[in-house]
């Protein structure tokens, strides 16, 4: 029985919208223009240096900065990692030799330990040189960065990652058109969010039906919130999507009786958020559990937590219970 459970269980990374990666034609101009050795760092005491209105200035300087500091913080995954990787940029990154095989699982490791056993020890040096230094294996460099982007591009984005997603599911993903996703508790959730992104892109471009239930009002282009109070002002994930369908409860319920979606993905599950985020109090878990099959049901586990399942521990418990009833995505999975 633990076998098939185990089955069900996948890691699932942050990704990036498309968009948001230097394109091709511009990777050389970007290489040429920059400044600075390394990025700033982008919180003070006071709070962040840039404000909800300069997202675009916040890409420029990893744009202009040869490396930029990252690493683990509340779990491995962080959105960070992704914008350095995404402005033609080598994160620095202390200690990616601890992290774990199933976690950061698009991320490239190896690349970027090899480019950081490369400059390390210089930039640690702190000295004069460093940028004389740089210069004489510009060629080199560039020649990381540019593989660093092809990478992002392939594995780091949000379409690629839905093509993870429906690829890992245990039934024929061209039979998925309609999507509700059940958000779960408010607050940002990157691992919901950057996923709902490309899902709903995907759903979009095949002219099917992908919901949320609530909205993810802040995900839509015609948001006019204050952004500044979104986490990390809501840089690369805020006011992406183009609004489309929007129903109320009670048709969203019509829908599931009537067998309307062939995925339902429960976008906030774990133990650590709320009451809602366990069976068997999530929202409308009463309709989805009388009509679906645990092949078309997901829940995302987006927390901070590592979660070993080899261990006995709530997470442990609580991923293993959900996975008779779907499949579980986690962000900080250890197998």
């Amino acid at each position: 029985m633990l076998d098939i459970l185990i089955k069900r269980i996948h890691p699932l990374s942050y990704s990036i919208p498309d968009e948001c990666v230097i394109s091709q034609e511009d990777e050389d101009t970007i290489l040429k223009n920059k400044e600075l050795v390394i990025a700033s760092k982008i919180l003070r005491r006071e709070g962040y240096i840039f404000d909800s209105t300069q997202e675009k200035e916040y890409c420029e300087m990893y744009q202009k900065s040869f490396f930029a500091y990252t690493g683990k913080r509340g779990g491995w995954d962080c959105l960070r990692h992704y914008e350095i990787l995404a402005n033609g940029c080598i994160p620095i990154f202390e200690n990616l030799e601890n992290c774990p095989p199933d976690m950061l699982i698009t991320f490239p490791k190896d690349l970027i330990k090899e480019a950081n056993e490369k400059w390390s020890g210089l930039l640690k040096e702190q000295n004069n040189d460093i940028k004389l230094q740089l210069s004489k294996e510009i060629e080199l460099y560039n020649e990381y960065v540019k593989k660093l982007l092809i990478h992002t591009r392939c594995y780091c984005t949000t379409s690629s990652t839905v093509s993870y997603f429906l690829d890992k599911l245990p039934l024929d993903k061209t039979t998925v058109k309609n999507v509700l996703m059940v958000t779960g508790n408010t607050g940002v959730n990157y691992t919901r969010e950057t996923l709902w992104i490309g899902m709903k892109r995907y759903i979009q471009s095949i002219q099917g039906v992908a919901v949320e239930y609530p909205k993810i009002d802040y995900l839509y282009e015609n948001y006019v919130g204050d952004k500044s109070k979104l986490h990390g002002n809501g840089f690369m994930y805020s006011c992406r999507l183009k609004d489309d369908y929007n129903f109320s409860k009670e048709e969203i319920i019509e829908k599931l009786e009537n067998n309307f979606f062939d995925l339902v993905i429960y976008g906030k599950v774990g133990p650590d958020e709320l009451y809602e985020g366990s069976y068997p109090n999530m929202p409308l878990w009463e309709h989805v559990f009388k009509k679906y099959t645990k092949e078309q049901v997901v829940f995302l586990y987006g927390g901070d937590e590592t979660t070993n399942i080899k261990l006995d521990t709530i997470y442990s418990h609580h991923i293993y219970f959900h996975s008779q009833f779907g499949s579980c995505f986690v962000r900080e999975l250890i197998r």
